[in-house]
């Protein structure tokens, strides 16, 4: 299962709808996981948020996060984000028309945006520490130190 290159990421980061599943640290220190829109730009990943959610209480008292992007179809990709979030601007009504677009397809991604538009988000950035990725549906060579490598 190998890595995937600079490129692949930055097309698998910017095509498609995959979900993100952020990870924050909830006040009793455990996992707080909710599926999120993103979009990648210049090195950070980047959330619309409404101020209601409650991931943002977590973020402004711990900024580590972790999150997962991954595909569910064959050849599968997976990416494993370890991170600091912080916001950006809590009353952002900034151009996310695209990302709307992106993730429920033109026709309705536009009428949600007119729809919403004028209500502010909360502007979140990730500036991700480590990026693991992986491709394919072998196994990572890892493995084959203790089972060998299948099917030989």
């Amino acid at each position: 299962m190998p890595p995937l290159t600079q490129p692949e990421l930055e097309k698998f980061f910017t095509t498609g709808a995959n979900i993100m599943r952020l990870s924050t640290l909830s006040p009793s220190g455990h996992p707080y996981v909710v599926p999120v829109w993103f979009w990648y730009e210049k090195g950070k990943f980047m959330l619309a948020a409404r101020r209601q959610n409650e991931w943002l209480k977590h973020i402004d008292a711990d900024g580590r996060v972790g999150a997962c992007i991954d595909t569910s179809d064959a050849p599968y990709a997976r990416v494993l984000i370890q991170g600091t979030a912080s916001i950006v601007d809590r009353s952002w009504t900034g151009p996310w028309e695209p990302l709307a677009v992106r993730y429920v397809g033109y026709e309705a991604g536009h009428a949600y945006y007119e729809k919403t538009k004028a209500v502010p988000r909360v502007l979140v950035s990730i500036d991700p520490d480590s990026v693991i990725s992986w491709s394919g549906s072998d196994w990572h060579r890892k493995y084959n130190e203790d089972f060998g490598k299948p099917g030989e």
